[in-house]
């Protein structure tokens, strides 16, 4: 009787800590996420990081911080959160140039972009916007390239960095349009928009977010987008494709990854979450507004949609001058 009562008493202790693990497990998250931007504070990405977050917080138990954690066109945050827990508590929202291109024109990072990271959510897609200067004799993008392809050389295109997506605009610009620039590469795109309002360079390809303050205060001439339509913050801003290249289409993307062996309930649990954020018609204007467009997905589309364009562009990148 006393065996029999001391079997159920186990088995009844035993159900309760399998009851309080299972509680824990799906408590997620049961503390703060720290949110990782790989950029200084005030660019475009640290913008809309903190946006997300602000939508994040409104829903029960979220608590959304942002951290910057600049240095290596994202290389550092990166590798920071590759060797991270992967309880969800730390996660890094990344572009296109820092996961899929910086690490194809740098192979020797400290990170492997396939195998080290876990995808969650999809969270924008943005293209890249060619500006001049206010007084620039450049009033449009046909006479920008005119004079790239009659004047070899003579034309200066300020971008953010050496592997940036103003950088691929600029490669893929002088490839389709036979356009020969001068690449004048800055540590982030308000310093090249400074220097073009000081009229020291000719041209400037960026974000539109970052890009939006100088357009809004009339300080430079948008040109063209490099996506193959028109964006809803700027609609009378032509495309470059409208120029006779067709095909013409350089958009960056950002979404949300943490370490590699996150589980699947953590994983969909932040996707769900942003997801909903994104459903917010509020937060999908602020977006649209930046000249971004919101996306929504499941872990396993973002997924796809990464890994194929990181071999795309590993073949892409061998045709084009990124130098």
């Amino acid at each position: 009787m006393f065996r029999t009562r001391s079997i159920a008493s186990a088995a009844f202790c035993c159900a309760l800590s399998m009851t309080a693990f299972v509680t824990v497990a799906h408590a997620f998250p049961d503390k703060p996420v720290r949110l990782v931007v790989p950029f200084s504070p005030g660019g475009g990405t640290d913008i809309l990081a903190r946006q997300l977050a602000d939508e994040l917080n409104k829903g029960e138990r979220w608590n959304v911080v942002v951290e910057n954690r600049p240095g290596g066109n994202g290389a550092i945050a990166l590798s920071a959160v590759a060797r991270g827990k992967p309880d969800g508590h730390e996660i890094i929202l990344a572009l296109r140039e820092n996961i899929a291109i910086m690490p194809l024109l740098q192979p020797k990072t400290s990170f492997n972009a396939l195998d080290d990271f876990t995808s969650i959510a999809h969270v924008a897609d943005s293209p890249m916007i060619l500006v001049s200067g206010a007084n620039s004799k450049y009033q449009n993008i046909g006479q920008l390239l005119d004079t790239a392809k009659n004047q070899p050389g003579t034309v200066t295109f300020g971008t953010s960095g050496k592997g940036s997506m103003s950088h691929l605009l600029l490669a893929m610009l002088k490839k389709s349009a036979g356009a020969q620039m001068n690449h004048v590469p800055y540590k982030g795109s308000n310093p090249a928009l400074t220097d073009l309002v000081g009229d020291h360079v000719d041209v400037v390809g960026g974000s539109i977010g970052s890009a939006k303050s100088f357009l809004d205060g009339k300080r430079v001439i948008p040109l063209a987008v490099s996506s193959k339509e028109r964006v809803h913050a700027y609609p009378d801003v032509p495309t470059i494709a409208e120029q006779g290249y067709a095909d013409f289409n350089v958009v960056t993307w950002y979404g949300i990854f943490g370490p590699k062996g996150m589980s699947k309930d953590t994983v969909d649990t932040i996707n769900a979450a942003i997801n909903k954020a994104l459903e917010n018609p509020t937060f999908r204007d602020t977006l649209e507004q930046q000249g971004m467009v919101p996306q929504k997905g499941t872990p396993a589309d973002f997924d796809k949609l990464f890994r194929n364009d990181y071999q795309a562009l590993e073949s892409q990148l061998k045709d084009l001058d990124m130098q």
